[in-house]
């Protein structure tokens, strides 16, 4: 694999383990943050709703009292007087002062009056009996007041298959605040869906109620939020709604029913739109600085040591050690460059010697060659000749002899 891939692939994968770490620590703490920031807030709302429940609560504490401290109300207990019933138990009263029944009970738990009104209808209605039978049935805890200031308020859910009702108990009571105790009075208000809608219209929050018996997937024992103690559940149902869950007691501080808490999730898809814009611009960065990083090494590494190669390989198949390359700069690769070229150099000289003793050498055999000529080849040919006359004195003399 040449260098340029190499770097390339380097480069690459150096800043795609840095995105990939970045994006993870990203995910980890700015998700969890913005996550942790939404059970904050789902937390406040489930807070703001509950306090609304208290107020309703309240009101309807300060509503009976009002009611129930009052010389009109002390002698109608006596005598269920009709002017009292005709003044006071109009359906416009009820409307104004937002309740929906009235029941006045004497100091022997028994019913005196009783009267309740349907506000979707705009008309007079009958209370369930299970209603009655509730009451009688917790006669010790309404009808039985410890002191004259004794009082209490809260949601009672009289029959699962009934609405929650508002309900205020207050003793009855002289204008002055003094006794006998006279007996006991009830106003109530149906938590009913107009109910319901109101509250989430005054907390600018989605309300819903779900009956205690139907099973929730909620698991309040691993709950991460918690108001005075009281266990919230917090589960984003999609990508763009959140909900709290929180359990709901009656005046007794028996469960009754969940409350659900519903909001959009603007702050953490805040969250979810800052990483994306992060990862987007973290993206863009990587890819210019890939783009710089490789021109860089092309522009300063990569394409001189391409150069270099092309021109030594020039140098190797033109055999000519007397060309050099030309050098820029001072830096790792330009002292390569200068290193060669003094090779080059080095290189020149030894060839020329080594030619130059070639040549001298070559002389020397060339003057052998001559000398041989001169002399050995004579001597040689001295040698022969002297054979040939001894050869001719020979044969001269083996001829003498035969002639005698």
């Amino acid at each position: 694999m040449k260098l340029r891939s190499k770097s390339l692939l380097t480069i690459c994968a150096v800043f795609s383990i840095f995105c990939l770490v970045l994006s993870i620590i990203l995910n980890t703490i700015v998700i969890e943050g913005y996550s942790n920031l939404e059970k904050n807030i789902v937390t406040e709302h489930v807070s703001r709703v509950l306090n609304q429940f208290d107020q309703e609560c309240d009101n309807l504490a300060a509503m009976a009292w009002d009611w129930s401290i009052w010389d009109d109300t002390y002698l109608f207990v006596e005598d269920s007087n009709e002017v009292f019933i005709q003044t006071n138990m109009q359906y416009e009263i009820f409307k104004d002062i937002k309740i929906n029944f009235m029941m006045f009970y004497n100091t022997t738990g028994s019913l005196v009056f009783s009267k309740a009104f349907d506000f979707q209808h705009e008309n007079e209605t009958t209370l369930p009996t299970s209603l009655y039978e509730y009451i009688s049935k917790n006669n010790e805890s309404f009808f039985i007041h410890r002191n004259l200031e004794s009082s209490q308020s809260g949601i009672i859910l009289y029959d699962k298959n009934e609405t929650p009702v508002f309900i205020a108990v207050t003793p009855i009571l002289q204008s002055n605040k003094d006794g006998p105790i006279h007996g006991t009075f009830i106003i109530g208000r149906f938590l009913d869906d107009n109910k319901v809608e109101s509250i989430g219209n005054i907390t600018h929050l989605v309300v819903v109620l779900h009956p205690k018996s139907n099973q929730l997937s909620l698991d309040f024992q691993h709950a991460t939020s918690y108001i005075d103690k009281i266990p919230i559940f917090i589960q984003p149902i999609n990508s763009t709604y959140v909900a709290g869950y929180i359990v709901m007691n009656d005046i007794f501080g028996d469960p009754i029913f969940v409350i659900e808490v519903g909001s959009y999730r603007d702050v953490y898809n805040q969250g979810i739109a800052l990483i994306q814009t992060l990862l987007i611009s973290l993206i863009l960065t990587v890819v210019i600085s890939i783009a710089s990083m490789i021109f860089i090494v092309d522009r300063f590494i990569t394409s001189r040591l391409t150069s270099l190669t092309q021109s030594v390989n020039a140098i190797k198949n033109y055999s000519d050690l007397s060309k050099h390359l030309q050098v820029k700069g001072n830096d790792e690769i330009a002292i390569l460059k200068k290193n060669f070229n003094e090779m080059l150099t080095s290189l020149q000289k030894t060839w020329a010697m080594k030619d130059s003793a070639e040549f001298a050498l070559q002389k020397k055999i060339d003057e052998l060659e001559r000398f041989k000529a001169v002399t050995i080849d004579r001597e040689i040919k001295m040698i022969e000749l002297k054979k040939q006359i001894n050869e001719l004195k020979s044969n001269t003399g083996e001829n003498t002899l035969n002639e005698h």
